[in-house]
């Protein structure tokens, strides 16, 4: 009996999982003054930063010398989404999806208008459908398509009976361009079939995580798996093609422990990397550190903490393993640069005893879990140490 009290959730240290592990390369303010950063992607050519003055700004990812500075939308960026090395989507609470040619310094090639504050969007793989949730407006929290490929930028399609409150994030599936999945205040992830657009036709299996969602993203080989974090900073996993709960982990910040360098307040996103089928965590101090940790089956790891780099709340982070760079933003109005160093060796209290502190082989209780999280994870022969 735990009389309430969720479990603790085992973690160890194994920094082999990023090597060589990431350094702080330099830092650069965006602008002086209250000013946060929103979100980060990048390609080769560009780091693209929006921010909360409704700024979008284009750096040299190399130098962080700027390039550009986008300015169109009159209220908060809530979403970016860079599309190959010259296409950029904006979403805002002033109502628009724009359509940036990177190439040209004039304003938006295009623009996606409705009447709601949008929150979150997504292009399909094909390219062809754009889907953007709103707010909660009065008793509506509506899911807007549009033709990309049309000129008109009119409204095709809107569902406004799937979610009964503001609608934070939209994800198509990376290969199925009729698959597309939401998540929301209201603690429901829903996945849709839009082979017809038919809203209560195309509702296909709906996950109750008990939480307001804050982020969700498809994972596994054949993205067949999703990640949830919440506002209350809970993490969960599920299965897409039946809604089933794979894991629970309960409230990250349980994690937290002086004594091992670790302190986590609050997730920052997860990121799949397919080359070595991991899933991993983001997780940020209110000091600035970020955490990356690796998910396993019911435990985690701690593979490296970043630390110097910032001063407050880290918003975002986009992170290319394969190159070894990490971008960041957060709330002091700075951008981190880390990169791998050869030379860095990754040090931590919880290295000294990592030997004493390996998870007992993993009890699962069904097949099914076995298996999915044996190609998540290492071998699964090695899935216990």
């Amino acid at each position: 009996m735990n009389d309430g009290i969720p479990p603790a959730i085992p973690i160890t240290f194994e920094p082999r999982l990023i090597q060589p592990p990431l350094a702080l390369k330099q830092t650069s303010a965006f602008s002086h003054g209250d000013i946060y950063i929103f979100d980060i992607v990048a390609n080769s050519s560009n780091m693209i930063v929006s921010a909360s003055n409704h700024e979008i700004k284009l750096y040299n990812p190399a130098t962080f010398a700027i390039k550009n500075i986008l300015k169109f939308h009159t209220d908060t960026i809530t979403q970016i989404k860079a599309h190959g090395e010259n296409i950029l989507m904006s979403s805002s609470k002033d109502g628009s999806v724009a359509v940036w040619d990177l190439r040209t310094d004039a304003g938006p090639v295009q623009v996606f208008q409705t009447k709601d504050p949008l929150l979150s969007f997504d292009l399909n793989s094909s390219e062809q459908i754009l889907a953007a949730g709103s707010e909660l407006v009065e008793y509506d929290a509506n899911i807007h398509f549009f033709d990309a490929r049309s000129n008109t930028s009119a409204i095709v399609k809107t569902y406004s009976e799937s979610h009964s409150d503001d609608i934070t994030n939209i994800k198509f599936h990376p290969t199925n361009p009729a698959r597309l999945m939401t998540g929301s205040v209201d603690g429901l992830i829903c996945q849709f079939d839009l082979t017809d657009m038919d809203e209560e036709e195309g509702l296909m299996v709906v996950s109750n995580t008990g939480a307001s969602i804050n982020r969700i993203g498809y994972f596994g080989p054949n993205a067949e798996y999703i990640y949830c974090l919440s506002h209350m900073e809970t993490l969960s996993l599920w299965n897409s093609e039946d809604a089933d709960a794979i894991h629970q982990f309960g409230d990250i910040r349980g994690v937290s422990n002086p004594a091992m360098g670790l302190t986590l307040d609050y997730g920052i996103d997860c990121q799949y990397e397919p080359e070595s089928g991991r899933l991993f965590l983001l997780a940020g101090s209110n000091e600035g550190n970020i955490n990356i940790l690796h998910v396993k089956a019911d435990s985690l790891q701690l593979c490296q903490v970043l630390s110097g780099g910032h001063s407050e709340i880290v918003r975002s982070t986009f992170w290319d393993s394969k190159r070894g760079i990490l971008y960041s933003g957060g709330e002091d109005a700075k951008l981190g640069l880390w990169n791998s160093d050869p030379i860095t060796t990754v040090t931590s209290p919880l290295a000294a005893s990592a030997s004493s502190r390996h998870s007992s082989p993993l009890q699962l209780k069904v097949m099914e879990s076995l298996f999915i999280f044996g190609r998540i994870g290492e071998p699964l022969a090695n899935m216990g140490a």
